[in-house]
């Protein structure tokens, strides 16, 4: 008798990106940017480019692909997509394009937001930002969950695989809690 696993595991990439840390000036309301694209719908993977309320183009095609965001005010989630033929990483750019972090999937498209505040990813990490795109709570964890009632389980060490149905699960031994502030609650 042999027996198989159900299980396969997953690898997440451990990298060396750059990110741009969003400051307290940054988070001043401007004029908000509209996704506008060359194709015949906007819909996630299309070229996409960004017009201010003028009509002037303050990022253009050729870089990024549309992945959900139609206005941009502080923040928009993109695909890196440097050519017709190449899509690369789920991130998060301002209207300046410096990239904030990596955006986490959900459901074929990019997560939301949950009691305030977005689980993101920075060079393999996560960590949790807020509307403004500030990381607010450092991207340190193997795995963090999604906060609920101001608290998320969190964890440094996580085993991550695809089960039999090849759903993402995730195994830890040293789940806690966290608030919003990031302060373990015991």
């Amino acid at each position: 008798m042999t027996l198989t696993s159900c299980k396969r595991s997953i690898n997440r990439a451990i990298t060396d990106y750059k990110y741009y840390d969003v400051q307290e000036s940054d988070t001043v309301k401007r004029d908000s940017l509209i996704a506008v694209t060359n194709e015949d719908y906007l819909q996630d993977g299309s070229r996409v480019a960004y017009l201010d309320s003028k009509g002037d183009t303050i990022i253009p095609f050729g870089r990024y692909a549309y992945f959900g965001t139609d206005t941009l005010i502080h923040f928009a989630s993109v695909i890196e997509h440097p050519n017709d033929s190449v899509y690369n990483r789920q991130i998060a750019i301002d209207r300046n394009q410096n990239i904030l972090f990596d955006m986490i999937m959900f459901d074929n498209g990019p997560e939301s937001f949950h009691d305030g505040l977005l689980r993101v990813l920075r060079n393999g990490k996560m960590g949790y930002a807020n509307r403004f795109g500030q990381i607010v709570i450092p991207c340190i964890y193997d795995y963090a969950g999604w906060f609920e009632n101001g608290q998320a389980k969190v964890t440094f060490k996580a085993k991550k695989y695809l089960d039999i149905e090849e759903h993402e699960q995730v195994e830890s031994n040293e789940w806690f809690n966290i608030d919003r502030k990031g302060n373990r609650i015991e």
